[in-house]
């Protein structure tokens, strides 16, 4: 029977230093994003969490960009879900929140690709 100090170090202890990699936070982000369509948008929240926390962490890494776009992509997509909310009592909501529904879609799917591709999203604070 061997000991684990005779084979050396574990593989499997995960120890406090060990660093995420920065493309993973984006990676999860842009993930729990997709998930909100599952989820009634609780998992985007989560996201959206994830990514203010991680944004600084990430600054000076092409994936600072992915945080900055998913925070800009939670805040856009809430306040057109509440006007078109509010607008659906006149039945022109419905059209509002079906090309929410297919913009946000498209950034989360360009943002999901961008980084599992490793490059920055090329403007963050722009509508597309």
């Amino acid at each position: 029977m061997s000991t684990p100090e005779a084979n050396g170090p574990s593989d499997t202890l995960i120890t406090a230093d060990r660093q995420t990699e920065p493309r993973t936070w984006a990676i999860v982000v842009w993930s729990l994003y997709i998930a909100s369509y599952l989820s009634f948008a609780v998992t985007m929240l989560v996201g959206v969490i994830i990514a203010y926390i991680k944004r600084d962490e990430l600054a000076g890494t092409p994936f600072a960009s992915h945080m900055t776009s998913a925070i800009r992509t939670f805040w856009i997509s809430l306040v057109v879900s509440v006007i078109g909310l509010l607008l659906s009592v006149i039945y022109i909501g419905f059209l509002v929140l079906i090309v929410l529904w297919i913009w946000l879609l498209f950034r989360v799917i360009r943002g999901l690709v961008r980084a599992i591709d490793r490059q920055p999203i090329e403007d963050p604070t722009g509508w597309l």
